[in-house]
């Protein structure tokens, strides 16, 4: 059994983010590649570049950046970031140990995995990567965002 270890970029000696599942190799599809992203106006641009499908977890490679003159920080799981997975379904976020909040400092990059136990249904044509659902995109301190992503059906 091979583990998937979160990346995480360290700034001026911060760790932003980081998760340990651990998933079958041969079980793990990807369910997704590329590069769909999504800026909102408090400043934080999301890149999702892969969507992995193990046995018992969903992962979520991404990067998430934040620049505003407004603040320091954002919060990104100040309510439960999770994955619509359609059927009134949800994968709620593993939350990291090093940064349950996802806080990522004014002119940093998080650069990471971030893991939804559970997996994807066979006939998904798309998730949406939600954070801080129902905030305001413009909100300074917990900022809402959603990320609609297509997905290869099984």
């Amino acid at each position: 059994m091979k583990r998937f270890f979160a990346r995480a970029v360290a700034a001026a000696g911060l760790v932003l983010a980081i998760a340990t599942p651990s998933m079958a190799e041969e079980a793990a599809r990807v369910a997704y590649q590329g590069s769909v992203q999504t800026s909102i106006p408090a400043g934080v641009t999301v890149i999702v570049k892969k969507i992995t499908v193990g046995e018992d977890a969903t992962v979520v490679s991404l990067v998430a950046s934040f620049d505003s003159r407004q603040t320091n920080r954002v919060n990104l799981n100040d309510i439960n970031a999770f994955l619509d997975i359609g059927g009134d379904q949800k994968l709620s976020l593993r939350q990291p140990e090093d940064n349950p909040y996802l806080i990522i400092q004014n002119g940093q990059s998080m650069d990471g995995e971030l893991v939804f136990p559970g997996r994807l249904p066979a006939d998904a044509g798309e998730v949406r990567l939600v954070f801080n659902n129902g905030n305001a995109g413009d909100d300074l301190n917990a900022p809402g965002l959603t990320l609609k992503i297509p997905v290869k059906a099984q």
